[in-house]
């Protein structure tokens, strides 16, 4: 039963992040739309990505970012569905630094015989440097995803 309610949280998880990403550029306060890749050092395999982040307060501090990564990993694949918050310093540099937290659902779909498939909720904790301003704004970021089975997350994306 447990398992199921996860499977369906994390299904709807999935939409409304899609959705989310869809929409984020027609809302009123919509920053903007990257795409990231990195990887997951624990499972040594790299990762692709998407998200959407657009100003909560109107004031260019704290921002909303929901974001899925997919990892194919050994021995099946990995999605992560996280909806992060962060706070950007102020600064006059041509480059911003953030660091904000959200909670996150990472669902493994093992494909070798007798591995489980497994869906976890647990709670990201982020410190990003990006470029501030631009069309184009590139930017790294290091995630540690607290769960029952944790991640540290190195990733690199670009902002539009």
């Amino acid at each position: 039963m447990k398992k199921m309610i996860l499977r369906r949280l994390f299904v709807r998880s999935v939409y409304l992040i899609a959705t989310l990403l869809l929409i984020s550029p027609s809302l009123p306060n919509a920053a903007d739309f990257g795409v990231r890749g990195g990887v997951y050092p624990d499972e040594n395999q790299p990762f692709l990505g998407a998200e959407a982040v657009f100003d909560v307060t109107k004031a260019g501090r704290w921002f909303g970012n929901p974001n899925v990564e997919h990892a194919f990993v050994d021995r099946g694949d990995l999605t992560a569905v996280s909806f992060d918050f962060h706070y950007d310093f102020p600064g006059g540099a041509p480059y911003t630094v953030w660091a904000g937290a959200g909670p996150t659902l990472i669902h493994r779909d093992m494909t070798r015989p007798g591995d489980r498939n497994t869906t976890d909720a647990g709670m990201n904790v982020l410190l990003g440097l990006g470029a501030r301003k631009g069309d184009v704004r590139p930017y790294g970021q290091l995630k540690a995803v607290l769960a029952g089975d944790s991640e540290v997350v190195l990733g690199v994306g670009v902002r539009f």
